[in-house]
């Protein structure tokens, strides 16, 4: 029903079509800064970053580019092609003549794929990418990621976000991404990995492969908490993770 009704939304096919989205910084510091997409999935918008950003905090910005089409009054893409052109104009405004990095938790990291390699065709490319948690996935770890899903769905306060514009936005980017694959690019990228499995309070051994992974050249990082956790409760501890690859790499090699 969430899909039908996500049809029935007027769309861009042009990135100039939707107007430009306000970025949220939620941090600023003169270093490299990091610019990030939020899930394409509802609810979506920059509070996933909240406790993420503040430990860099006077180290770097940390901006998030909200994806369009979550918000009242914003057209949903008629195509990726549209959505990754739009993303990727803002991330030039947002960055300027600066070099940048890009990072996309869960399925942000679909964009920061998809952005990264049409700017590196276009000789914009970003200095490095992270990716946390995002999924390409595996059977199993889709199901444990929906049967995680469903249960916050009744017990948190995602819930109350969940308006009409936000569903049918999921159901709009779903579409859109629904023949996905990731592209291959040369910038480095880091790739954070939740240690316990979806909806688990700590690690275990299971009979089923659910920690997804990513299939082109990357570093790991491997940070404690499930696939919502690191980036609520246990926030800082995968902010420190990408914290430390980013000074020991993209940092050094950008100075």
């Amino acid at each position: 029903m969430v899909n039908a009704a996500a049809r029935l939304r007027q769309v861009f096919e042009e990135p100039a079509d939707q107007p430009a989205l306000t970025p949220v910084t939620l941090a600023k510091g003169p270093g490299i800064p990091l610019l990030c997409f939020p899930p394409t999935m509802a609810p979506s918008g920059p509070h996933y970053y909240a406790r993420f950003a503040p430990v860099f905090a006077g180290e770097r910005d940390v901006t998030v580019l909200p994806n369009p089409g979550f918000g009242a009054g914003e057209l949903l893409p008629a195509t990726r092609d549209a959505v990754v052109r739009h993303q990727a104009e803002a991330v030039r405004r947002a960055a300027g003549d600066r070099p940048f990095v890009l990072a996309g938790y869960s399925s942000g990291g679909w964009m920061v794929n998809a952005v990264a390699a049409l700017l590196e065709r276009q000789g914009h490319a970003p200095v490095a990418a992270v990716l946390v948690d995002t999924y390409t996935a595996t059977n199993s770890f889709e199901d444990r990621l929906y049967a995680a899903l469903q249960a916050r769905g009744t017990t948190t306060e995602a819930f109350a976000m969940m308006n009409g514009a936000q569903l049918t936005g999921q159901g709009g980017y779903l579409r859109v991404f629904s023949d996905w694959e990731p592209e291959p690019v040369e910038i480095p990228t880091l790739y954070v990995h939740a240690t316990f499995p979806p909806g688990e309070s700590q690690a275990m051994e299971t009979e089923d492969d659910w920690q997804p992974d990513w299939p082109f050249p990357h570093e790991d990082a491997y940070v404690p908490g499930d696939h919502f956790t690191i980036m609520e409760d246990r926030s800082d501890s995968t902010a420190l993770a990408v914290r430390a690859w980013l000074e020991e790499g993209p940092d050094a090699n950008s100075r």
